[in-house]
């Protein structure tokens, strides 16, 4: 799972009102609060929760694949698919990747070809969006994270769709290339809500750390550079290196998604959950590299994962399990 700006969002989630009483997940639909110093799932909440994500990655597999574009499983759904051939039991959501022509490709033809109750979310279709990625939103449900719960963006629940670009084979470049980019993703962030400490008021009950300068830079830019052109500013700064020789491509916020560039054709379909869904060939390979010590959690290990777990969750009226393909 992918964080905002080292980790934000894992800090700023605590607070919500105890749970109400849930209906049926046969129900219509089904309203969701928590309160307790820390929101987590249910079983039956993740159990639903992953047949909406299979919905959307189906629907999003479709349109890729009706329109020849490639994509692959990263983060911790590729370590499902891995490990368990599914989406791990205690993950909340699903990442995918695409290099950046690709990823251009899907921005341009899924908004008009996803069906009427998907919406692609992502700067200009959702313009309050604080994302620097897109993601595949289901229409008529609901995931309202208490951090962004008064953006007024589409928050459905969804599936990440990650940009991924050339990064530099110097180690220094590459470091600085990332430093750039995280600068421009905080500011992207920094419009709609505040996450620090300093020069704002901070709009989550435990702000980041951030150092001083860092956030006087931001709150700078934030205050003179319009939101779309700060978007453009980092979409031109993460694909910087796109037109040289590299060896890997990577979500350039992070360290830990590279991804070899022949790797990002050599794709095989395999089985995750009722779907099949696209891996680099060498998928244990491309997993061990970002995570040396990767290995299937166990339950002590997964009781200390920190998830997305949401202020209100609304399922959608057919909840339902997806036929196996």
């Amino acid at each position: 799972m992918h964080a905002l700006c080292g980790g934000i969002e894992a800090d700023a989630r605590s607070n919500i009102e105890r749970e109400h009483s849930i209906s049926s997940l046969k129900n219509i639909e089904k309203v969701i609060l928590k309160e307790s110093m820390k929101r987590t799932y249910t079983k039956e909440e993740l159990q639903a929760l992953h047949r909406e994500l299979y919905d959307i990655l189906r629907e999003t597999i479709r349109v890729c694949e009706e329109h020849d574009i490639r994509y692959f499983l990263i983060g911790g759904t590729a370590i499902g698919a891995l490990y368990d051939q599914a989406i791990l039991p205690w993950d909340d959501d699903i990442d995918i990747g695409m290099t950046r022509d690709q990823y251009n490709r899907f921005l341009e033809v899924a908004p008009t070809a996803l069906g009427q109750q998907y919406f692609l979310s992502y700067y200009e279709t959702d313009p309050k969006t604080p994302y620097y990625f897109a993601k595949v939103r289901k229409n008529g449900t609901l995931f309202k994270e208490e951090m962004f719960s008064e953006i007024a963006m589409h928050q459905g629940i969804f599936i990440d769709v990650f940009p991924f670009d050339k990064i530099p084979d110097n180690a220094l470049l590459q470091k600085a290339h990332r430093g750039v980019v995280n600068f421009l993703k905080c500011c992207l962030l920094g419009t709609e809500i505040w996450m620090w400490k300093y020069f704002g008021t901070p709009k989550v009950e435990n702000p980041s750390n951030r150092n001083i300068l860092a956030c006087f830079l931001t709150r700078v830019v934030c205050s003179l550079v319009p939101k779309k052109y700060i978007y453009k500013t980092m979409v031109k700064a993460q694909s910087a290196f796109n037109g040289s020789y590299a060896t890997y491509y990577n979500n350039t916020t992070t360290k830990t998604d590279k991804i070899e560039v022949q790797a990002t054709t050599d794709l095989v379909k395999v089985p995750f959950g009722p779907l099949k869904a696209a891996v680099t060939r060498e998928l244990e390979h491309f997993l061990r590299f970002n995570f040396p010590k990767l290995h299937r959690f166990n339950e002590a290990e997964q009781a200390q994962i920190s998830n997305h777990c949401p202020q209100k969750l609304v399922f959608s009226p057919n909840n339902e399990e997806l036929p196996v393909k």
